[in-house]
């Protein structure tokens, strides 16, 4: 009889370890087949990273060339206008009088001058220039000083208070240039 305990018990033993040996089997059959799932995934997010890597430099070479087709009609902006306003200046049609409100609003617009991207000394200059007063004592460098200054504040912002005191100092500048011509 206790052999037949002992028989029982290794046949139930037998069977417990088979049913568990084969469920292991099973299981990790299970986890292969996951595991294989999981790196198509990853590969798929792999292939979807390369075309987000595609898409961004695409997007990198749009923003360049958005920037240098800007770069570009903010340059043909301004040689159009300097061009116009020194044939003003050439035909004498930028008077005394008018120099006198150009001076008063640069120096009323320079009040509103930010000290980024132009610095504080750029600012301050730009002032003194213009608190002159009198467009004779104002020299013509100092002119194109101020209008570099205000247009490079211009195309690093866009900001129409910088062209617009452009514009103005380009007008000073074609008086200034063009009367003394006339005076010799």
């Amino acid at each position: 009889m206790a052999e037949e305990v002992v028989l029982s018990i290794i046949g139930l033993a037998v069977t417990i370890v088979g049913m568990f040996g084969s469920s292991l089997y099973w299981l990790g059959r299970k986890f292969a087949e996951i595991d294989k799932k999981f790196e198509a995934i990853d590969r798929r997010f792999e292939e979807i990273d390369k075309r987000f890597e595609a898409v961004e430099r695409r997007f990198d070479e749009f923003d360049r060339k958005l920037a240098s087709f800007a770069d570009s009609v903010r340059s043909a902006v301004v040689a159009m206008n300097s061009a116009v306003i020194e044939f003003l200046g050439l035909k004498g049609l930028i008077t005394q009088g008018e120099t006198s409100f150009l001076i008063r609003e640069v120096m009323r617009m320079s009040q509103a001058i930010r000290s980024n991207p132009i610095s504080k000394e750029e600012a301050e200059f730009i002032r003194a220039v213009f608190a002159k007063g009198d467009i004779d004592k104002i020299t013509v460098e100092e002119l194109e000083k101020v209008a570099e200054i205000v247009k490079r504040w211009w195309y690093e912002e866009g900001s129409e208070l910088a062209y617009k005191m452009f514009l103005y100092v380009w007008m000073l500048r074609a008086y200034k240039l063009f009367s003394q011509q006339e005076k010799r």
